[in-house]
């Protein structure tokens, strides 16, 4: 597929690669017997619903059903399920050929994505899978199959449907095209309207271990230094997609940097506050800004964590977290006070990002109200001492 084309594409994730380009999951053992045990037994639904985290493998999982239900040489009869997962793996393997490459080169007519399209005018995704490109489904679904063979659309995601789009979804789903398999993917099934869930076989993905989050970063040509895999794997909660983002952003570095300067309350730097926002921010979009909220959030819930549990959260992000965070917040009491103060942290952050406030203006004030909440939060401990 053309990289410059690809950008455009709202079901990709900057710095992987497309989830078309698959030949195989790693991971999600389960899943894949499901689907094989379904196929093998001739029981195979016709909507389903792959549920689970950002970024975890579901778009590539649907894609890799896609190949292998139009390239597969195995009839249902022909395969014998067991637990062993090189044999799973083996059989989902996509045979090579015209129809594999047409799939790969997104010219199979038999594979129909359905995804928010790109605002050229405004160079952005649209918000939502409008009512329009639900219509434009239903046209392609009224077309006969050229061969009589399956054809496979795949949602992606179900969580950008409105209202109206959802509605005329599942008016296709209540009496869906013989031959015809759907894949809806969402990481928030329970905002999904019941009566659409309740027309597809829920497939549950659970986030990635730190092997499998490796093997997979290693595969799509993210490169990770050993020292930093237990690190990136707590801060991406074991997505692959996430992880992939944040090692573009450099956020194992950013979360450092903002762990050091915690550590110096109540005694914060300006220059080095300033310094961070120089090297993180200085050429950074609007929206890359959001790696620093997100690694502000990561560093309030450790801390809070850290005093509800009276002990530090193991494994630590870094080799000096765990007394850091110790230090801020060594009981309950801190952590319902750094709780609160997140909490109005974290909405200033996201008010000023919407609103597109200068970004060194926003870190610095996120830090000077982090120094004042220390100072409250140290006084209280004082007095109740």
């Amino acid at each position: 597929m053309n990289d410059e084309l690809n950008y455009f594409f709202s079901d990709k994730i900057a710095g992987a690669p497309h989830p078309m380009l698959a030949n195989e999951i790693i991971g999600h053992s389960s899943q894949k017997l499901s689907f094989l045990s379904s196929f093998a037994s001739n029981r195979l639904p016709q909507c389903w619903l792959l549920a689970g985290d950002m970024g975890i493998g579901k778009a590539s999982f649907a894609w890799l059903i896609a190949k292998f239900l139009l390239t597969t040489k195995y009839q249902p009869a022909d395969l014998k399920i067991d637990l062993n997962e090189t044999n799973i793996n083996s059989i989902l393997e996509p045979q090579s050929g015209n129809t594999l490459n047409r799939i790969i080169s997104g010219s199979e007519q038999r594979v129909y994505i359905v995804r928010r399209g790109y605002n050229e005018k405004r160079k952005a995704f649209f918000k939502n899978i409008s009512i329009e490109d639900v219509r434009k489904l239903q046209s392609y679904c009224a077309l006969s199959i050229a061969d009589g063979g399956k054809r496979i659309i795949i949602i992606d995601t179900a969580d950008d449907l409105n209202k109206s789009s959802s509605n005329a979804l599942l008016k296709l789903l209540e009496e869906p095209p013989k031959n015809t398999i759907f894949l809806l993917i969402s990481h928030q099934p329970n905002l999904l309207l019941p009566t659409l869930k309740s027309r597809c076989q829920k497939l549950s993905f659970s986030n990635l271990d730190q092997t499998d989050l490796g093997a997979v970063l290693t595969a799509i040509g993210c490169k990770i230094e050993p020292s930093d895999e237990v690190s990136l794997s707590i801060l991406s909660k074991g997505s692959a997609g996430a992880a992939c983002r944040l090692i573009n952003s450099n956020c194992l570095n950013l979360y450092r940097d903002i762990l050091n300067l915690a550590s110096s309350l109540p005694n914060l730097n300006t220059n080095k506050i300033l310094q961070l926002s120089q090297n993180y921010f200085a050429k950074a979009k609007p929206s890359e800004f959001e790696i620093f909220i997100e690694m502000m959030q990561h560093f309030f819930s450790r801390l809070c964590k850290t005093g509800v549990m009276q002990k530090p959260v193991l494994p630590s992000v870094t080799d000096n977290e765990a007394k850091i965070m110790k230090s801020l917040c060594p009981n309950l009491k801190s952590a319902r006070l750094w709780s609160e103060a997140a909490n109005i942290s974290l909405a200033k952050l996201n008010k000023g990002y919407l609103l597109n406030i200068d970004i060194e203006s926003l870190i610095l004030d996120a830090f000077i109200y982090l120094e004042e909440c220390y100072q409250t939060i140290y006084r209280t401990r004082i007095t109740n001492e």
